[in-house]
């Protein structure tokens, strides 16, 4: 079989090939590499580029890699499909309030309050906390992948370099309660 080729940029790795099967080596590997990313995160690009249609990845999260509240506009759909470890999804209204929190896990990790699978279908700031020292998921998003137009920041979440107002923010989600 013809080996994938392989591209990386900052924070992930393209692998493009007619067939792309990836094993428990590239997980660890994954692993390795959000360990060692400034911002605790790493992805394999399973698409072409930003303008694929389908932007599909598998991402790994380490520590309490930090992601800032965002939406997707009408149109755009992203799902979560559980690897390993496990993580929170939270929503939240435009005003920053929290409307959902949902757990997630793999499914051979999975009971009756965890769910292994995650879609958002309409514009709806989330969030997710990682609650495992590694997660690894499969996200597919719609693309094309458009900085600041796919992924809108939510007004009321705090800036990744201001640490000691996302610590703050990330204590107020674990206070709560569904």
């Amino acid at each position: 079989m013809k080996q994938p080729h392989s591209a990386t940029s900052a924070g992930a790795q393209y692998i493009q090939a007619p067939i792309i099967q990836l094993s428990t080596k590239h997980l660890a590997e994954l692993k390795t590499l959000a360990a060692n990313a400034h911002n605790g995160r790493f992805r394999y690009c399973l698409h072409e580029s930003h303008e694929a249609a389908i932007q599909e990845m598998i991402i790994c999260l380490h520590g309490m890699s930090y992601f800032p509240p965002h939406r997707h506009p009408t149109g755009v759909v992203e799902s979560y499909h559980m690897i390993e470890g496990q993580m929170d999804v939270f929503t939240f209204d435009d005003a920053g309030n929290i409307i959902g929190k949902t757990a997630l896990a793999p499914i051979h990790a999975s009971d009756e309050n965890k769910v292994f699978f995650h879609k958002v279908t309409s514009p709806c700031y989330h969030t997710v906390v990682p609650r495992s020292e590694y997660v690894i998921y499969h996200e597919v998003l719609t693309g094309p992948w458009v900085p600041d137009y796919t992924s809108q920041t939510a007004p009321f979440s705090p800036a990744p370099e201001d640490r000691a107002a996302v610590d703050k923010f990330i204590r107020e989600l674990n206070e709560f309660r569904v």
